[in-house]
């Protein structure tokens, strides 16, 4: 009962970020920061991972599916949650476990 309302209470705290859309990048313009959460990327930009911020067995999925630290991702489209592209396939994550990656988004 207690781990319910934990769970529950953690998953209303995710959900109630709010996710900004946001234009694609220009070519040769640079992301948003240094490092930062994948959420946070617009369409069009090219990060590398660098660390997953969830806890183990979500990240044990993530791991499964490329995400993994060091890996290029590539944000295709950040309109119902994130696709992305990741070593060759396309990836459909929801918008608050892309909260949870941390990236280095890459110059064009």
């Amino acid at each position: 009962m207690i781990m319910e309302d934990t769970m529950r209470t953690l998953l209303n705290r995710i959900t109630r970020r709010a996710v900004t859309l946001t234009r694609p990048l220009a070519r040769g313009e640079a992301g948003p920061c240094a490092e930062c959460a994948l959420v946070t990327c617009r369409a069009g930009v090219r990060s590398v991972v660098v660390a997953l911020r969830c806890d183990a067995r979500e990240a044990c999925r993530l791991r499964t599916l490329g995400l993994i630290e060091g890996a290029p991702v590539m944000v295709v489209d950040c309109r119902h949650g994130l696709l992305l592209e990741v070593r060759g396939a396309r990836v459909a994550i929801s918008a608050a476990i892309a909260s949870l990656v941390n990236v280095r988004p890459l110059a064009a």
